[in-house]
């Protein structure tokens, strides 16, 4: 698929879609049950996500919603039969800001997500935190900085692949901070063992990944990589903070639906996700996963996603990425 500048057209064109459909929602709507696809298997992140979308629409329509998991293709295989679903608003898909990575790394896909889907609502960020074994000599982001420009192309560094966030988020600190670090893709096997063991030297892990071991004493948290610090671990800076202005990368949530869907259904739906987002059980349950909640509808959806598309193509281009189909 060709990459679609992050100009002016780019982002008008996620606009449009975002109000895309007739101006008049179905009479009766919903008038069966709602399918939120998860494009990942249960149990992570997005499939926490997808159940409090549900359980909210739930709550506002009294009609049933479900999570479906359809994991495969690199998340892609789920987010395909949303963009060919019916554009009703029945069929809604749970994604995460890999989607804009995506596209930035040109993924052959079967759907254009820009054109194939209409942006629905924003519901969570989830950062990442910098960390190293406890046993490190390392103890500050400062003290990494040096470190790796004390030895350039010595320090390496574990992800679940290339092209993942991981990977992308810690590249764009080696190119804000002018470092040489070796990118270790662990595909299926879990780079965080090694991190432990010490054979990696470090590591940018989500939330959910890092916490439990920086709670054990097992790791050490550095800097968190969003623009704010982290609920959970208020005491750490961001990486900004720590010595690298202007850094800033995170995961986001968001819903989406079929590009047609009516722009009424649309509005509907963003309004009740945003309402259970701003109720604090929901909000504490999302920070107890390593999410913070973000509400916000279509426009702020599709804005966070050229965003994303234009920063990484960026930082791909510059370290010369390029995902795989």
């Amino acid at each position: 698929m060709q990459t679609i500048p992050l100009s002016r057209r780019g982002l008008l064109a996620l606009l449009v879609a975002a109000c895309s459909g007739a101006s008049r929602a179905q009479a009766g709507f919903p008038s069966r049950a709602i399918r939120v696809v998860v494009p990942w298997p249960p149990g992570g992140l997005v499939d926490t996500g997808g159940r409090v979308v549900a359980e909210a629409l739930i709550k506002a329509f009294g009609q049933s919603a479900a999570v479906e998991n359809i994991a495969g293709a690199a998340g892609t295989l789920g987010a395909d039969q949303v963009a060919k679903a019916a554009a009703d608003g029945h069929t809604l898909l749970m994604a995460t800001s890999s989607i804009a990575i995506d596209v930035a790394g040109q993924r052959r896909m079967a759907f254009d997500p820009l054109r194939d889907l209409a942006p629905v609502a924003l519901v969570a960020d989830t950062p990442s935190v910098v960390v190293v074994p406890v046993a490190s000599p390392v103890k500050t982001l400062a003290d990494l900085l040096a470190a790796a420009k004390a030895r350039p192309g010595e320090l390496n560094y574990g992800t679940p692949g290339v092209g993942s966030p991981a990977h992308l988020f810690t590249e764009l600190l080696a190119q804000s901070a002018g470092l040489q670090l070796v990118h270790v893709p662990y595909g299926r096997s879990p780079a965080m063992n090694d991190l432990l063991a010490g054979r990696l030297q470090l590591m940018v892990a989500t939330g959910p990944a890092s916490l439990p071991q920086i709670r054990a004493g097992q790791l050490r948290a550095l800097a968190v990589t969003g623009r704010e610090r982290f609920a959970a671990l208020p005491e750490v800076p961001t990486v900004a903070q720590a010595g690298v202005p202007g850094y800033e990368a995170g995961q986001w949530l968001g819903v989406f639906a079929p590009a047609a869907t009516p722009r009424d259904i649309v509005q509907r739906l963003a309004a009740e996700i945003g309402k259970a987002l701003g109720q604090p059980a929901v909000a504490q349950m999302l920070q107890q996963r390593g999410m913070e909640p973000r509400s916000g509808g279509p426009e702020e959806l599709a804005r966070a996603l050229a965003d994303d598309v234009g920063k990484w193509t960026k930082v791909m281009r510059s370290a010369q990425i390029k995902l795989e189909g």
